[in-house]
């Protein structure tokens, strides 16, 4: 073998042989840039706990976050706009012009998307993050939201011009947890935590702030963003930016926890961080989404792709209860809102803790199709969500209504 390779190198010029080693490396660095092209990055799994993968995202423009509830995605060369799941799943072609969403009440959203088949915006589904046949005609009444009267010290109607009276006992339906106020409705606000009794819990220290999820919440103080616990203590220092540029809304904000991981934004780059502050998926992204079971959607060197965390670094997602086909605590069938003239809280999981989605008025008939101790899933103005079964009282009326 020595005296081949020997009689080779004597037959061919070294110019030549310095151009096949080139081709050579060529050939291999090409190979290898292919893979990742292709999606194959298997070695950050092993090093970092964590891999990420551009297969499948290819023609994929740009993917953005609609209030935490769904990923609205924009297709190249199109430009038109679809939906998916924080998992990648698409679950509305890319068809539309735009998405958005829309404030009904407090604490209350629609999602509503500009179409090329409609003269009118129509209604997003946010169970099935898909489009119906609905129309969005605005909302029926003037918008109010509790803040808090720093002067009569206590929870306070208000809207566009200002303070519009007292919040009495029962006129906001909540349940035990933390509900984040402001002091008004101007940029400059400052924000604290009221509670069920209606009482100042967390004093207006804050910028900004945003509900619980995971046992912290996001606030912002000094211009940055940082995570407090239930006592109003800083859990997570105050060390983040606002995560805007992942929003379709481009507003100030920050991502709660889901699976013990949250997406955050420190020095113009996203990582991922557990509800210690460690880091699981290191600083190197332009954007990651909120995740969905340790998947993340992410941008990273002008490529879409999916952040796949490693299973032994999620936490338990405690504030989710599934129910059981045994020993439900409700009844399946027709039910109708009772609560003292005050609207019934829709939330995201069964948790007094969890994500508000919609604000049901009192009297709304409503048909239940699971439940858990003290829990009802029902849908709402296209919104699937838990109620406290407290509040529903059963009747025989057959045909729901939303």
């Amino acid at each position: 073998m020595k005296d081949i390779k020997f009689k080779l190198n004597k037959r061919l010029p070294k110019w030549l042989i310095a151009v096949i080693c080139v081709a050579v490396c060529a050939v291999t660095v090409a190979v290898g840039f292919i893979a990742v092209r292709n999606g194959v990055e298997k070695n950050e799994e092993k090093d970092t706990g964590y891999s990420f993968s551009t297969k499948g995202f290819e023609n994929v423009e740009k993917i953005q976050s609609l209030n935490e509830e769904m990923a609205v995605f924009t297709e190249k060369p199109s430009g038109k706009a679809g939906l998916m799941t924080f998992g990648g799943e698409i679950t509305e072609k890319a068809v539309h012009n735009s998405f958005s969403v829309c404030s009904d009440t407090w604490g209350s959203f629609r999602y509503v998307t500009d179409t090329p088949f409609s003269e009118y915006l129509l209604l997003v589904d946010a169970a099935t993050k898909t489009v119906t046949n609905r129309q969005y005609h605005g909302l029926k009444s003037p918008e109010t939201t509790p803040c808090w009267s720093e002067v009569g010290n206590h929870l306070a109607w208000t809207d566009e011009k200002g303070y519009a009276g007292e919040i009495k006992s029962g006129e906001l339906d909540v349940t035990d947890g933390l509900y984040p106020v402001a002091s008004s409705l101007k940029e400059d606000a400052k924000w604290g935590f009221f509670n069920a009794a209606l009482q100042l819990d967390i004093p207006l220290i804050f910028d900004k702030a945003l509900d619980f999820s995971g046992g912290l919440a996001p606030a912002k103080k000094d211009g940055k963003w940082g995570y407090i616990n239930k006592n109003g203590l800083t859990a997570i220092p105050f060390e983040f930016e606002s995560c805007s540029a992942a929003d379709v809304m481009g507003g100030d904000i920050a991502f709660g926890f889901g699976n013990g991981l949250a997406p955050v934004c420190k020095n113009g780059k996203f990582g991922v961080i557990n509800t210690k502050g460690e880091t699981v998926v290191d600083f190197s992204f332009d954007i990651i989404l909120p995740g969905e079971g340790g998947v993340f959607l992410a941008l990273r060197n002008g490529e879409w792709g999916k952040i796949t965390v490693a299973e032994n670094l999620l936490a338990a997602e405690t504030t989710t209860v599934t129910s059981t086909d045994d020993g439900e605590a409700v009844a399946k069938g027709n039910y109708k809102v009772k609560t003292a003239g005050s609207v019934l809280n829709l939330r995201k999981t069964a948790n007094s803790d969890s994500a508000i989605i919609g604000k049901i008025p009192n009297g709304t008939l409503l048909t239940v199709t699971k439940s858990v101790s003290g829990w009802a899933f029902v849908t709402y103005n296209s919104a699937q969500g838990w109620v406290s079964s407290d509040y529903l009282v059963k009747t025989e009326i057959t045909t729901a209504e939303g």
